[in-house]
């Protein structure tokens, strides 16, 4: 009686790291998958036979498991449509040990074999199954010194100023045959609109609100592999993205550690020192909720326990936000003991903002500042106490229209501190702060006169 021979479903896996070569006739995969043909071929008398899906991954590393025409292979292999995965060689197939394990468990499970056509590999045995674990051995060891070597020569490069490939930031392109950052000069403008934008408002959800009212949205911009992004509005995190990028300033960041740069600058040192004093002004609630600038940060005092009060939040079911301030030292006790349980964070900075709105008006502050600070003198002239009421007068009017980031810059230089007790709440002036402030505006206004 003539033995039965089973017949084997053969899928041949292929896979390049780079999208080089691939637009050519005959490339690199096509290779690959002619000799997993032949070698399927060779074992026709074993029932082999080779199955006409296509499962190529050009453009993808081996470092990981993100691959579409491995994916789909793996799919196919849970419905029960492959018996046996052929490879060119191992490494085409995964250079991590650990998803090389996970994939040949998932094998096993299916009662499918791996074959690599050039290193004589057959799972069907325990010979053949040892001898691919030497193998993966080698083949991650392989992979990581490539990677170090890889890095080690970023570093270098990034330390003489080169741009290193990737997207290129807002505001520029790389040049295709020297690879060097190149200004484009449609884009530019927004980059310097966001970077002086946050520094009037003191908040990336108002620059993008501001972007999107206007309709900027982010250039549209092709890959290799003619994938499209971009076009769309601008988000929060891109625009602290676009403000952290010291790309801008003409550097090369690598880590923590910026070098010159080989590039143009886009903005001057001046605007981005400025928004970098702002930025560190913010308070982060948290990893989800956006960043917001907190004037009063280190200036409310608790005046039953003579310490700190801190920001806290917490979020409503309706998810609105809800921000106040508690007695520091109080929050480390066990049992509460404070009189001062909160202040509504939004209600102390209206009261604050109020009240420095009206003391601006206030002649009591013009004889307080000309008492402690004595005479006012600007550009060398002393000013009588009509011009120091004209300078409060004309902050007074300019003070409606400020922006948020120059009234939390404002109440930074003038409030001492605030001092907040069950009955009351207790603001102290920086006198010193003020005369100073006073004297900006002295000159602003001798030079108009």
């Amino acid at each position: 009686m003539a033995e039965v021979i089973k017949q084997k479903r053969c899928a041949i896996y292929t896979r390049k790291s780079t999208d080089e070569g691939l637009d050519m006739d005959f490339n690199s995969l096509d290779a690959q998958r002619e000799a997993a043909e032949n070698y399927i071929a060779s074992q026709k008398h074993r029932g082999w036979s080779c199955l006409d899906a296509d499962y190529s991954d050009g453009g993808f590393s081996g470092g990981n498991m993100e691959r579409p025409a491995l994916r789909k292979l793996l799919d196919n292999i849970s419905a029960g449509e492959v018996d046996v995965v052929v490879v060119y060689k191992i490494d085409r197939l995964s250079r991590s040990l650990l998803d090389f394990a996970s994939l040949l468990t998932l094998f096993d499970k299916h009662e499918v074999s791996f074959v690599s056509v050039t290193q004589d590999i057959n799972t069907s045995s325990s010979s053949g199954r040892m001898m691919l674990n030497i193998l993966m051995t080698f083949a991650q060891y392989e992979r990581e010194i490539i990677g170090e070597r890889i890095r080690d020569k970023v570093a270098a490069a990034k330390r003489k100023g080169m741009h290193c490939g990737g997207p290129s930031p807002l505001g520029y392109a790389s040049d295709p045959q020297t690879k060097k950052l190149l200004v484009v000069e449609k884009e530019a403008p927004v980059v310097r609109r966001i970077f002086e934008s946050y520094l009037r408002f003191g908040s990336a959800r108002d620059v993008a609100e501001e972007l999107a009212r206007d309709g900027v949205k982010t250039p549209i911009r092709v890959s290799r592999k003619g994938n499209r992004r971009g076009g769309q509005p601008f988000t929060t995190a891109l625009v602290y993205a676009t403000l952290a990028n010291p790309v801008y300033l003409g550097l090369v960041r690598h880590g923590k550690v910026t070098y010159p740069g080989e590039h143009e600058a886009i903005i001057d040192k001046k605007l981005w020192e400025a928004v970098h004093e702002v930025l560190k002004m913010n308070t982060v609630h948290d990893g989800k909720q956006s960043r917001r600038l907190s004037p009063l940060r280190g200036l409310v005092r608790c005046g039953c326990c003579n310490g700190l009060m801190i920001e806290n939040f917490t979020k409503k079911s309706h998810g609105k936000l809800y921000r106040y301030y508690i007695c520091e030292k109080d929050s480390k006790r066990i049992t509460s003991s404070c009189p001062v349980k909160s202040v509504p964070v939004a209600e102390l900075e209206g009261l604050l903002l109020d009240e420095i709105g009206g003391l601006l008006q206030s002649p009591a502050l013009i004889g307080n500042v000309m008492s402690v600070a004595g005479d006012l003198a600007v550009n060398g002239r002393y000013l009588k106490s009509e011009e120091v009421t004209k300078i409060l007068q004309n902050l007074r009017n300019v003070w409606d229209v400020m922006f948020p980031g120059e009234k939390h810059k404002f109440i930074r230089a003038i409030i001492e501190r605030m001092t907040i007790t069950p009955d009351e709440v207790r603001i102290e002036y920086n006198v010193q702060g003020l005369e100073q402030v006073m004297q900006e505006a002295g000159v602003f206004i001798h030079e108009e006169a």
